[in-house]
């Protein structure tokens, strides 16, 4: 009981302190909340980053591709899989070009 107490009176000062917002608000953010423009990734860096996880991804399918024992599946697969490199062998192109 005593434990009660003593967190309901901490409980007590705490709300005296710091003010709950009221619900149902929402806490405004501060001008500082993003970083300056000077500081963000520009959007070369972004479409390289892009590029290497879909890089990526394209050759983690290829390996999954290997375990499938359908010789037709497999093919199908590995032609869409041939289809996204291609793909993305063209989004470098262009990306070079930013």
């Amino acid at each position: 009981m005593a434990q009660v107490i003593v967190l309901q009176k901490a409980r007590h000062n705490r709300e005296k302190l710091e003010p709950y917002p009221p619900r149902g608000t929402v806490p405004q953010a501060d001008a500082t909340a993003l970083p300056p423009a000077s500081e963000r990734e520009t959007g070369k860096e972004d479409v390289d980053r892009a590029l290497l996880l879909l890089d990526i991804a394209a050759r983690q399918a290829r390996l999954l591709v290997m375990e499938i024992d359908d010789p037709s599946c497999r093919a199908d697969f590995e032609a869409q899989i041939a289809t996204i490199e291609q793909l993305l062998q063209l989004a470098r192109g262009m990306a070079l070009q930013l």
